[in-house]
């Protein structure tokens, strides 16, 4: 590899530049009034920068630089429309709920997603059942980051992998214990500017390097002409896997726990719609960047034993030595993102969601700090002990906590926020019908019925279930009616 070591002092950069700005943040912190409102929602307080970048950068993973460039790859122009929904959905997704969300969020005290269920359906199960589902789910997610996280360190910097878990464990866990999501955030924005500006530069190297989109699709066509049409190679992408993935991809990004309660901290409406419009350009320069280095990648190196290497492999033998250690720092920074997300929202649904909320222990405020930096650093523990020999079917499973996410929660926040007919029973039924069916259709390896993806067939249960129950059980009380509704 290129000159190691400026690679490595990229990454001991990196990691000195997150934990300051993870102090940073404490100290704004320990000038706050509310500890609680600031450590979990940031005082609702963030302007457009920093709820775009947390949302972006949230909801993608170590798998937007390795696992995706290798289908961009792989497929050619179809892929395209394979990550449509991410660009388009998840848009349209902060700028259709996020100001009812915001609005709401505020006026009830809302800081966690399970915050808001049980304040718009009155239900103490199903605020509690959500906090399960975010605990595991969230749990299994993270394990996956941290195995991707320690490998990435040991492909690119030569960190045995044990040891390389355990770094990961310390800056992680650190910055986002000390910083609370304002350290979150913080950090997004920094990360979230080395993936951008990064994925823009290689692009621009590698096109050049390829001598430009026309000859990049010429020769695509040359090697395979299903790389130049739908769809794809091998029939990869029918239409109805292709409407799927517009829900896999894009819906599901609207009941993530650790994304959607970003629209928690904004401090006002005028922000949603700014921190929309710089969603949809971030992304779309982002993944138009990352599509644009896969194809080129694959005219300059027409055969790779594993795809998952090309974006690496790419940056190491393409990029100068100083922006190779900075683009193999993007997904890294993307691991770390999601991670300190996750972990952030895992702790609030054990500390407010099951502790406070579920066993009625309102914890004082000093209390409260030494619990969250000891819940924080616990969970870190456990993954990574739980990452040190991670299941081999560790994939299905991250790929099921996601789609289980959005089964689980998106109809009862949709559906919820803007009919004031779901009542308290339509919405838990809802939540866990929507589960059940992906459950099921998991464990008996039913997949993709019709051809459509486990969640839509999830999504649709649920919108069924919230619909027929709700018609059939008391509706919700005249307070929340008037609070959502204005009824």
């Amino acid at each position: 590899m290129k000159s190691s070591y400026i690679i490595n002092a990229v990454f001991l950069f990196y990691f000195i530049a997150l934990i300051i700005i993870g102090f940073l943040a404490h100290k704004k912190m320990q000038k706050s009034e509310n500890f609680s409102a600031e450590y979990w929602v940031g005082g609702r307080s963030f302007g457009p920068w920093l709820v775009a970048f947390t949302w972006a950068t949230s909801w993608t993973s170590g798998g937007s630089f390795i696992g995706t460039p290798a289908v961009y790859y792989t497929y050619g122009w179809s892929a395209l429309l394979w990550q449509a929904g991410a660009g388009v959905l998840g848009i349209i997704g902060i700028l259709a709920i996020g100001r009812r969300v915001s609005t709401i969020a505020t006026e009830s005290n809302c800081m966690t997603l399970p915050d808001l269920f049980m304040d718009r359906y009155e239900n103490k199960l199903m605020g509690f059942l959500a906090a399960l589902i975010i605990i595991i789910f969230g749990i299994s997610y993270m394990i996956s980051q941290y195995v991707a996280a320690a490998r990435i360190l040991e492909i690119m910097t030569g960190i045995p992998y044990v040891i390389g878990i355990i770094i990961f464990t310390i800056v992680v866990g650190l910055y986002t214990s000390i910083g609370g999501l304002r350290g979150v955030a913080y950090t997004n924005v920094f990360q979230g500017a080395i993936m951008v500006i990064g994925s823009i530069i290689i692009a621009i190297l590698l096109i050049t390097k390829a001598e430009g989109l026309t000859n990049i699709s010429t020769s695509l066509a040359n090697l395979d002409p299903q790389l130049i049409n739908g769809p794809g190679p091998d029939d990869w992408l029918p239409i109805n896997t292709a409407f799927s993935m517009f829900f896999v991809l894009g819906v599901a990004v609207m009941a993530q726990p650790h994304v959607v309660t970003r629209l928690f901290s904004v401090k006002d409406v005028n922000t949603v719609k700014k921190s929309g419009v710089l969603v949809s350009i971030v992304t779309f320069v982002w993944f138009i960047s990352l599509f644009i280095s896969s194809i080129a990648g694959r005219v300059l190196i027409p055969n790779i034993d594993v795809p998952d290497q090309i974006f690496p492999t790419l940056v190491i033998r393409y990029a100068p030595t100083l922006i190779a250690g900075i683009m193999l720092s993007a997904p890294f920074a993307a691991v770390m993102s999601t991670v300190s997300s996750l972990l952030l929202s895992t702790s609030s649904a054990i500390i407010r969601d099951i502790i406070e909320r579920n066993m009625n222990k309102r914890l004082e405020d000093s209390k409260l700090k030494k619990f969250n930096y000891l819940t924080t650093g616990l969970i870190s523990l456990l993954v990574m002990f739980l990452a040190i020999n991670p299941p081999a079917f560790l994939q299905a499973i991250v790929i099921f906590a996601i789609s289980g996410f959005a089964a689980s929660f998106t109809i009862p926040i949709a559906v919820g926020l803007f009919w004031s007919g779901a009542t308290p029973k339509g919405g838990l039924f809802s939540m866990i019908s929507g589960f059940l069916t992906m459950l099921f259709l998991y464990l008996f390896k039913i997949e993709n019925p019709l051809g459509f993806n486990p969640l839509v067939w999830g999504l649709f249960i649920s919108l069924i279930v919230i619909i027929v129950v709700s018609k059939i059980t008391k509706q919700s009380s005249d307070n929340v009616l008037e609070r959502y509704f204005g009824i």
